[in-house]
């Protein structure tokens, strides 16, 4: 499957960097992109679909999020949703970040 990320997952990833920033750590949004569409490449959609169904003040949408570890820090939280033959990427979430 393809990987396509729409412009709110990339916004995320450079408000990520920029936060980095701050604080003296070095940007990894590309080495997020990267691990993402590899684990993504790497799932056999036809026997698994990876994550939970995302529920918005108790209504399910068609998005849904997985749990993706990028390094040794806790995993990202990924919000994608299946279109026809590719994943599309809205969000991506630092482990620490507030929820939504």
């Amino acid at each position: 499957m393809k990987v396509t990320w729409r412009k709110s997952a990339v916004e995320s990833l450079v408000e990520q960097d920029e936060w980095r920033k701050s604080i003296e750590l070095e940007p990894i949004a590309a080495f997020i992109m990267h691990t993402v569409d590899l684990y993504f490449n790497q799932q056999n959609f036809s026997i698994h679909i990876p994550g939970r169904r995302v529920i918005i003040q108790g209504v399910p949408v068609e998005l849904r999020m997985a749990l993706i570890a990028i390094g040794r820090s806790d995993p990202y939280k990924v919000f994608y949703r299946i279109y026809e033959e590719h994943i599309e990427i809205f969000l991506v979430r630092h482990p620490h970040q507030k929820p939504l």
